[in-house]
């Protein structure tokens, strides 16, 4: 008799702490959904502005805590930025991918365990004419097409007649 309660007594131990365990578990572990910054690929070199939510059991707004955003891609040092509060569970932080590839993007809290990283394709920095250039070699290229069409017309009106090779009929 001693031996069936001791095994009883041991096995709702056992559920107890089983039920505990994943009591505080579940309480661990934030939702993040990314709101603004995502939606076109980011470019290498150039500052990518990045807001999140945050939402423990994808529910109640996380507003506390340490929270960053860690990108990695092979042969890269890993980029960690820490991230900004904006109330109400929304959360901005500004990350500059080094380098275009395959990165892997993940928000980090301080107490919450939060999803795995995502896959982030970084595109190519494409070369591009800085703005306030474009007027300025557009009217420079139009004044070398004006000032060549001007030098042909001089040559062409400068130029002495040429006496005919033919017999005149006068």
């Amino acid at each position: 008799m001693q031996r069936r309660t001791r095994l009883a007594l041991a096995t709702v131990m056992a559920a107890l702490l089983a039920t505990a365990a994943g009591a505080v578990a579940a309480g661990n572990y934030a939702e993040v959904g990314y709101t603004d910054g995502m939606e076109a690929p980011p470019i290498a070199g150039e500052e990518r502005a990045i807001r999140f939510s945050l939402l423990q059991h994808g529910v109640t707004p996380v507003d506390h805590g340490q929270v960053t955003i860690t990108a990695t891609t092979p042969g890269s040092a890993p980029v960690t930025v820490e991230a900004t509060s904006l109330g109400g569970g929304d959360w901005a932080a500004t990350v500059t991918f080094a380098t275009a590839g395959d990165w892997q993007l993940r928000v980090l809290h301080s107490e919450f365990e939060t999803p795995p990283a995502m896959a982030v394709s970084v595109a190519e920095a494409s070369v591009a004419w800085p703005a306030p250039l474009l007027p300025i070699t557009a009217i420079g290229l139009a004044a070398i097409a004006l000032l060549a069409a001007a030098a042909i017309t001089v040559r062409r009106v400068s130029r002495p007649p040429v006496p005919s090779t033919e017999p005149s009929t006068r």
